[in-house]
């Protein structure tokens, strides 16, 4: 059975994180990956110059409307100076037109977007080899949570293992566990560099490499594997491998949210007919509730209807059945 597992001052449920996922993580999908085990849940990467520009589009991304579930905000940034000023307009907005925002409970930095619009802009992996630059952003949003008005429980940040295949084998990754430590809560480690695709095979060894590098830091914080895992099976071989400390899930949860109970083990991975059909009435309810945009609708009632037809393809045929 899962145990509670802490980051920074939450004590959550669960160590099995619910990955930022563009297109995919609204306010519903969130609650019903929180219901199922997942210990937080992110809302989509938002970009940090949207939040400066007031861009209705990007906080539109910040639906962390319910309270009763665990939501942090992932933002990128290109460097400290939009950070800081991204973080101060966040006070700002949860302070006046946008109250929501006072339910965000952490804050983590993308360093892992292999998206090329992000690297071109010098952002994401892009700066995983500057580590001075990444280090001051570190301090940046560590200081900034120390004056917020925000129930910031947790910051931390999310890296690959570097732009490129080259920068991997430089492991240019465990540069940056020191400043990690000194200034985070946690950081999460995915397993590929930038240029690999999610076909590709992971690393598990270089989380392995950062959390030995972390536990001999004088102050030493939880690493999050993140990469391949799709079971139970495979979480406990991503601990006993990497010796991480949580794990956060990307592709599984979106094939299916009850991957977390199986996880967490609280049950079996594959639900019935009964509960996807309430899971969907009441993601329903919540995307009504809070106006969430009809790509999600979509591509979260595809979701169900394909978990569905997988259980009705599994039941056995007769001739008898009536």
């Amino acid at each position: 059975m899962s145990t509670p597992f802490t980051i920074g001052t939450l004590t959550l449920q669960s160590k099995y994180l619910l990955a930022p996922m563009e297109g995919v993580s609204d306010v519903g999908f969130r609650r019903l990956c929180f219901q199922n085990g997942a210990g937080i849940t992110w809302t989509e990467m938002v970009r940090a110059s949207g939040i400066v520009r007031r861009n209705k589009a990007t906080l539109d991304l910040i639906d962390t409307f319910d309270s009763g579930t665990p939501t942090g905000i992932q933002l990128f940034a290109v460097n400290e100076r939009e950070l800081a000023v991204a973080l101060y307009n966040l006070d700002q907005l949860a302070n006046s037109t946008h109250p929501h925002f006072k339910n965000i409970v952490a804050v983590d930095l993308n360093f892992g977007c292999p998206s090329p619009d992000i690297i071109r802009t010098g952002a994401g992996p892009a700066l995983l080899k500057r580590v001075n630059k990444m280090n001051i952003m570190f301090d940046k949003l560590a200081h900034w949570r120390k004056t917020t008005t925000l129930p910031i429980g947790a910051i931390g940040a999310k890296i690959r293992l570097g732009l490129n295949q080259q920068e991997q084998d430089h492991k240019i990754y465990l540069r940056l566990v020191e400043p990690a430590c000194k200034h985070l809560d946690y950081f999460i480690v995915h397993a590929r560099n930038a240029k690999q695709k999610s076909s590709d095979p992971v690393s598990w060894n270089a989380i392995k490499e950062v959390k030995d590098l972390a536990i001999r830091q004088p102050r030493t914080i939880p690493i999050i594997g993140n990469g391949n895992v799709f079971s139970a099976i495979d979480a406990e071989r991503m601990t006993s491998q990497t010796g991480c400390d949580g794990i956060m899930i990307a592709r599984a949860a979106i094939a299916n949210p009850w991957v977390f109970r199986e996880l967490t083990g609280h049950g079996d991975a594959k639900p019935t007919a009964i509960e996807i059909a309430r899971a969907k009435e009441e993601y329903m309810a919540i995307a009504q509730a809070y106006t969430t945009k009809q790509k999600y609708l979509d591509f979260h009632k595809e979701g169900f209807s394909r978990m569905l037809s997988g259980i009705q393809q599994s039941v056995p045929k007769s001739e008898n059945m009536q």
